[in-house]
């Protein structure tokens, strides 16, 4: 049998820790986004009722996508909802390290992540790959199942620190309405005429023709090469 150094035995005691620890909280991140699909959809039936029923013109409707997405329709938005299956720390020297909480446990900052993008209907809709849509909130989950949200709007502040229970449908569903807020309200807006009235024969073949303008609420509309541009600035 071989002997056993040092070097092996800390990998060992680090594979019990750490790994252990994150298969303890990606465990966690999976049932929270179960319990936020669970409240999105609710939320979307909710709409459907007291809103589209009433007008049918506008469209509000819940997909449960994949694994790690789904997605909420309510008029020329989406809410898309993702989990990422990996886990995260902070970067050193986040305020997050001056908390008493983490203190008494430095574990307690490792975090499994739940992302709210907000992007236009029509991008989805129609596949345009070029368009931009918005991180709107991220819901970071740690061992405890304890969390906080990093975000636009409201969703900045109001739960900036680490929670003092587990996270519950009815918080996740307070978030869920206050990001479709923020999307209603962030309305999609011209650019100025002159950066967009230039066009080349290659961009009006290509880029147009097989998607449209390049779209998002923050940029408007730009063309391929604009948003690259603007990339590179």
């Amino acid at each position: 049998m071989e002997k056993q150094t040092d070097n092996y035995q800390l990998i060992l005691n680090k594979l019990d820790n750490k790994a252990s620890l994150k298969q303890e909280i990606y465990r966690n991140t999976v049932d929270v986004f179960a319990a936020a699909k669970k409240a999105l959809s609710k939320l979307a039936s909710r709409l459907h009722q007291d809103y589209t029923v009433n007008n049918p013109s506008v469209e509000v409707s819940y997909k449960d996508t994949h694994q790690f997405e789904a997605e909420l329709k309510f008029s020329g938005d989406m809410l898309l909802l993702s989990m990422h299956s990996n886990i995260f720390n902070f970067e050193e020297g986040h305020r997050i390290y001056s908390s008493t909480y983490i203190k008494s446990n430095p574990n307690l900052s490792y975090c499994g992540v739940i992302y709210i993008h907000n992007f236009l209907a029509d991008s989805v809709k129609y596949n345009r790959l070029a368009d931009e849509g918005t991180l709107v909130a991220r819901i970071l989950i740690n061992k405890e199942k304890r969390f906080i949200v990093e975000g636009e709007g409201q969703l900045g502040f109001l739960y900036e620190s680490f929670s003092e229970e587990e996270i519950s449908e009815e918080v996740l569903t307070h978030i869920f309405e206050l990001a479709i807020l923020d999307c209603i309200d962030t309305d999609l807006l011209l650019p100025p005429y002159a950066s967009v009235k230039d066009i080349t024969l290659h961009q009006k073949q290509t880029t147009l023709a097989a998607s449209g303008y390049p779209t998002g609420k923050r940029l408007g509309y730009l063309f391929k090469s604009e948003v690259q541009q603007n990339n590179n600035l």
